[in-house]
């Protein structure tokens, strides 16, 4: 009987250590722990996501440039940027002609998109504090990254406070099950979009985009601050 209690305590600490590291990566157990792991794995992390570069194109950069619109010459901002993603997809559209700034924690994955992109500016920082003034931004976004910070909510308040006043966020909504698994991490798009209109924003547009994402689009509202 002994052996059964010893084998239900080791698969609930496997499911315990998965939870953590697989379905959260880390976000429950700081900041630091989120880094290690995406440093460990930054050398095979676009072979594990299998980015499509038609679709970025299609998907994310296309929408962007007519969100930002032809005369676009600002900054973008990209938080949690990790290997390039976006900021490769808006440097091969031939409508961007603004800046795009990467900002993330992980010194490895930026090693990583130092390599393929050699003249983006690339900054080390978290989304908790910004290095940017406000409203220095004519526009920021944050994909696939949201549910890992330490505190969401507060990684809002700072893509609004650094984005000028009718600039564009594009940012992604963690859906499906798994959600479930991550009390305080992910909203509803309800919730989502009332924290956005709070924060300053309006014409919040929330689309299905992939499997267990949506993007969250919006533009902050001239009349606030």
């Amino acid at each position: 009987m002994a052996w059964l209690w010893g084998a239900g305590i080791v698969a609930l600490a496997a499911a315990v250590l998965y939870w953590h590291i697989v379905v959260t990566e880390g976000a429950y157990l700081g900041q630091g722990i989120v880094t290690l792991l995406y440093d460990r794995y930054a050398h095979k992390y676009n072979r594990i996501k299998e980015f499509n570069p038609q679709e970025e194109h299609l998907f994310v950069a296309a929408p962007l440039v007519q969100a930002l619109g032809a005369d676009f010459e600002g900054v973008l901002v990209d938080v949690a940027t990790g290997t390039g993603r976006l900021p490769r997809a808006m440097r091969a559209h031939p409508g961007f002609h603004g800046v795009v700034v990467g900002v993330d924690r992980s010194t490895r994955m930026l090693a990583e998109a130092r390599d393929m992109l050699p003249d983006v500016p690339l900054v080390v920082a978290s989304a908790m504090r910004l290095p940017f003034a406000d409203g220095s931004a004519g526009a920021a976004t944050c994909m696939e990254a949201l549910e890992f910070f330490p505190r969401p909510v507060t990684g809002l308040r700072e893509l609004a406070r650094i984005i000028q006043t009718d600039g564009v966020l594009l940012a992604t909504n963690r859906i499906g099950w798994e959600t479930k698994l991550m009390p305080g991490k992910t909203f509803s798009s309800a919730k989502l979009t009332r924290l956005l209109t709070d924060l300053g924003f309006d014409a919040v547009k929330i689309r299905p985009w992939l499997d267990i994402y949506n993007q969250v689009w919006a533009r902050k509202t001239p009349s606030r601050h």
